[in-house]
């Protein structure tokens, strides 16, 4: 298991949270909590305090993958960089195609938000086959365009050979 690349976390944090620190230094200023921010998924408003994540992975036993169901990650920066990869991927287009139902690999995400009970944050569910897409962020997104999603999520948990195709797992 290698260690998470340290150098990245400024440079993606930097850019993936320019649109969030608007959105986020608004509600201080008008008094308006960050869930009633419209269009805004809450998530994006929080990142800077977000501290950990847990990933859970939803699959048949047909399937085989290189790290556990669940894992834990507790470095917050990496936690907040996958955070914002999240909060910067596309919309997914209106003419997403219905998935087939042969796909049956999905995720969950759920951070954790500093001074929050609990996890505090809302979870974020992706499937990486069929149609890519993710949801829990207001409108449905989609990785369908973005394998840094899949590596630097990959990479926060410690996997090795971080992408798409370790997290699609193989048939056995």
């Amino acid at each position: 298991m290698r260690a998470w690349p340290r150098a990245l976390v400024p440079a993606i944090l930097s850019a993936a949270l320019l649109p969030c620190a608007g959105a986020s230094a608004s509600t201080t200023i008008s008094g308006v909590g960050p869930r009633a921010l419209k269009g805004t998924a809450y998530l994006c408003t929080v990142i800077p305090r977000v501290d950990r994540l847990i990933v859970t992975r939803r699959a048949p036993e047909r399937y085989s993958f290189t790290f556990p169901a669940t894992v834990n990650v507790t470095n917050a920066a990496a936690a907040r960089a996958v955070a914002a990869s999240a909060c910067a991927l596309p919309v997914a287009p209106k003419s997403l195609p219905t998935c087939p139902t042969a796909f049956f690999v999905s995720y969950r995400v759920i951070f954790a938000v500093k001074g929050e009970k609990g996890m505090g944050g809302e979870a974020v569910n992706f499937d990486p086959t069929g149609c890519h897409s993710v949801t829990g962020l207001g409108a449905v997104r989609t990785t369908a365009v973005s394998t840094g999603f899949y590596w630097l999520l990959g990479s926060a948990m410690n996997i090795e050979n971080p992408g798409l195709p370790t997290f699609e797992g193989k048939l056995r």
